[in-house]
């Protein structure tokens, strides 16, 4: 299963930097920063809570990120690489009105280990001149997050 889904998103973006080869206008690069809160009622904010940086480009209604975070909030004091991971992730843009809603996939690991993990989900931004706003539900690893977050266009 795993080696089928890295062919699929292998083959997506092959696809996505083929067309974006023929289309002579250049992508728009970025940077964001999100905190993923999930839905699990038994555990803290900190442990439930994730946070994330993402760099990457944007073509017409397209964008693929690498997003690199944490698991969660806690437990910096014995911290093990295991705690982090990276995922890359996907989006397609629909305009709506001011606003861009968005559906998201993606594929990451966490390191030093062999556990790899999906996340699909939907999100919607909003841009005032470089700088954004989003906040998005997503299922993450199995469990769902709702994430807010900032962004930077250059």
């Amino acid at each position: 299963m795993k080696r089928l889904i890295v062919t699929a998103l292998v083959c997506i973006c092959y696809t996505v930097f083929s067309h974006a080869q023929e289309n002579t206008s250049r992508p728009d690069f970025y940077l964001s920063a999100g905190l993923s809160v999930s839905n699990t009622r038994d555990t803290s904010f900190a442990y439930s809570s994730y946070p994330s940086l993402e760099a990457g480009f944007m073509k017409g209604n397209f964008s693929l990120g690498l997003v690199v975070g944490r698991s969660n909030l806690s437990g910096f004091k014995q911290d093990v690489t295991r705690n982090y991971w990276y995922e890359l992730k996907g989006a397609l843009y629909v305009p709506v009105g001011k606003f861009n809603a968005y559906g998201l996939a993606g594929i990451g690991n966490y390191l030093s280990t062999s556990q790899f993990f999906i996340e699909y989900g939907i999100g919607a931004s909003y841009a005032f001149n470089k700088f954004g706003v989003y906040a998005q539900a997503s299922n993450w690893d199995g469990t769902w997050y709702v994430t807010p977050g900032v962004s930077y266009t250059f």
